[in-house]
């Protein structure tokens, strides 16, 4: 329905003008470019170049990403009031040419090296030292404590039961000597003396008593000896460290440098990757690539002035070609391209459902929100998201949907007398004229719209999947496999709304709805197997049709999350200003500070947990209970060559030439 009509552009130039055709198609960002369909060997000469771009955009992004730790902090207000870098691309040649990349590069990694390898010194260096503070009265050196036939442990014991298992210890082991070190912090650090042949078996006995063996296999001198050499040895790593910082700190005034760099090298892998789809001649090339039909007029009238010696030519997609896909929305929809992209875009040939769920998936997140002030809440943040930042892309689009359900939840929430969990009946008057259902009072009857919309909401898709299967001439299908199930659930709704939830229907309608269901109850067994060959197969699909029936009994449910979540929401702000209110009557007027900050403190979390789970929700029911009866997806995005450059532009008047 919106998805762009796309056209295969095919260019037929002289090879004076390939490099500057390729900067022209880098600027107009229209043209996705493919491989050439004719017959030829591909262009294999950029790919050396190719490879060694890459690998000074690794290094030139790695020194960057480095020093941006030691690079003067700008506000995020000043990043975004300055805007990017400009420059030329003339001064990205020459930063080429010049700049020492591989220098700069070489300079941050021992500097990185440096930094990390003395810090984890540092870290170590600090533990052994702490591990070896309570062992600080041994005096004999740690090497020496390991004889031919005794060992020394050092075990961290509980304090509290230590005097009664040390005598349990003895009974058992009468060789094993005891040793308390010190004490602190409810442990005692106990050095044991114990044979070898004893030595397992005592391990176990502590530890069964909670106790922790300390190691210090591999050190020499005694413990307070070993504490002094490792701190003397602080002050050289924190040297060390010191210093490397403030060079990379002096470095980073390159950092810039290497961001303009990056950029550059980017474009230049572009624009040398892509005359690898180029077909040569000795005198001519040949491209073609995708190109979105409105955009064609304008880019016949840019190549024609620019260029003389260029022929172009488009034609539509073959049936056996499956074009990109660009999403055409009008300006209220396009927003909802952001729900629809996260489940999967359509294939060329389909309907793009973003206009038809729109609607939808708003008056869904209202319902599962369903508070006013939540919802005037959300659209006030993500209009000042929107004016403040001015979000691009799909963050632009989702802070979008949020106005726009913000909104609607703010209708929502004034009919169902929902604002901020205040009890309906202290509205103002001016408010509660227009309260027409509240679901804490009557969740029967806002069970029954949610069920509705339910039914509706699941027609539509059924109606949009006939509608698509007339146009590709399945006539029957539509007739047979739609209309009919349609028909069939509309005349079966009233009977189950009597039936399952106790509603009053009318016994006219009653009567008239069971005559139709049983009437197409029968035409859906007749016609159900038709496609299958014998009277037994097309008996049992005519049979086993009717088990859809479940389906869709489970689909309709699903729409009761509208009212739980709805629910939900009413219930703990009602819940919060209870809680507030509880606490009002402490002293000193301290009860008012209290009770503001559970307001706001759980107003806020209420609010944030339940704007995420009514877009999870909605989302939700789009993508299980309405594409599933007729949308497909698996469409490629289209993808337009253009420059991919993240921190410069380029000058107006590099631009223009």
């Amino acid at each position: 329905m919106a998805v762009g009509r796309m056209l295969k552009i095919q260019l037929l130039g002289h090879n004076s003008i390939r490099e500057e055709l390729k900067r022209f198609l880098r600027e107009a960002g229209a043209i996705e470019v493919t491989d050439v369909s004719i017959e030829h060997e591909r262009n294999q000469s950029g790919e050396a170049t190719v490879r060694e771009l890459d690998e000074l955009l690794e290094k030139a992004g790695s020194a960057a990403a480095f020093l941006s730790g030691y690079a003067g902090k700008r506000s995020f207000f000043d990043r975004v009031a300055s805007g990017p870098m400009r420059t030329t691309f003339e001064e990205g040649e020459r930063l080429l040419r010049e700049f020492p990349v591989d220098d700069i590069w070489q300079c941050c990694s021992d500097l990185q090296n440096t930094i990390r390898n003395s810090m984890d010194e540092l870290a170590r260096s600090r533990e052994l030292v702490h591990s070896l503070e309570p062992w600080r009265q041994v005096i004999t050196p740690l090497e020496s404590l390991t004889t031919r036939q005794y060992e020394v442990q050092f075990w961290t014991l509980p304090a509290v039961e230590l005097p009664e298992n040390l005598v349990e210890i003895e009974d058992r082991f009468p060789l094993v000597h005891f040793e308390e070190c010190s004490a602190e912090g409810g442990r005692s650090y106990t050095m044991v003396i114990v044979g070898k042949s004893e030595a397992d078996r005592v391990s176990e006995t502590f530890k069964e008593y909670a106790g922790f063996r300390s190691s210090f296999d591999g050190l020499e001198g005694t413990p307070a000896e070993v504490i002094e050499a490792e701190t003397k040895h602080w002050d050289d790593l924190e040297r060390a460290i010191r210093d490397a910082e403030q060079k990379a700190r002096e470095t980073a005034a390159e950092r810039d440098k290497l961001l303009l760099l990056s950029d550059h090298i980017r474009e230049k892998i572009g624009l040398t990757g892509i005359e690898r789809q180029f077909c040569f001649t000795d005198s001519a090339f040949v491209l073609e690539g995708w190109i979105i039909a409105p955009a064609r007029p304008g880019l016949e009238r840019a190549l024609s002035s620019r260029f003389r010696e260029i022929e172009v030519s488009f034609r539509q997609p073959r049936d056996d070609e499956e074009p990109p896909i660009a999403l055409q929305n009008r300006s209220l929809s396009t927003p909802y391209e952001f729900v629809t992209t996260l489940y999967g875009r359509p294939v060329y040939r389909e309907i793009d459902p973003t206009p038809l769920l729109a609607p939808f998936f708003v008056l869904f997140f209202a319902m599962c929100l369903t508070d006013a002030g939540y919802g005037l809440t959300l659209s006030a943040l993500s209009a000042l998201i929107l004016t403040r930042f001015k979000p691009s892309g799909g963050a632009g689009k989702l802070m979008r949907v949020m106005f726009m359900g913000g909104i609607a939840t703010a209708v929502i929430g004034v009919i169902s007398g929902g604002i901020f969990g205040i009890d309906a009946a202290s509205l103002p008057p001016f408010i509660k004229r227009f309260v027409l259902i509240d679901p804490l009072e009557e969740p029967m009857k806002m069970l029954n719209i949610a069920f509705l919309m339910g039914v509706v909401h699941m027609l539509f898709g059924m109606g949009i999947r006939m509608f698509a299967n007339i146009r590709a001439g399945l006539v029957a299908d539509a007739l047979f496999d739609d209309l009919f199930w349609m028909l069939f659930l509309i005349f079966l709704a009233p009977l189950g709304f009597s039936a399952i939830l106790g509603g009053y229907v009318p016994p006219a309608v009653h009567l008239w709805s069971k005559r139709a269901v049983l009437v197409i109850a029968a035409a859906i067994f007749l016609t159900a197997g038709r496609k299958q060959k014998g009277i037994v197969k097309k008996f049992f699909k005519g049979l086993i049709g009717f088990y859809d029936v479940v389906g869709y009994f489970g689909d309709v449910l699903s729409y009761a999350r509208l009212l739980a979540l709805g629910l939900a929401t009413s219930a703990i702000a009602i819940a919060v200003n209870g809680i507030a209110g509880m606490v009002k009557g402490l002293p000193f007027y301290t009860g008012y500070i209290v009770a503001v900050l559970i307001l706001v403190l759980g107003h806020a979390f209420n609010f944030a947990v339940n704007a995420l789970g009514a877009f999870v929700h909605s989302g939700r029911l789009q993508y299980l209970e309405f594409f599933s009866k007729f949308f497909t997806g698996g469409g490629r995005e289209f993808k337009p060559f253009r420059s991919e450059r993240q921190y410069s532009v380029v000058r107006e008047a590099e631009e223009k030439k």
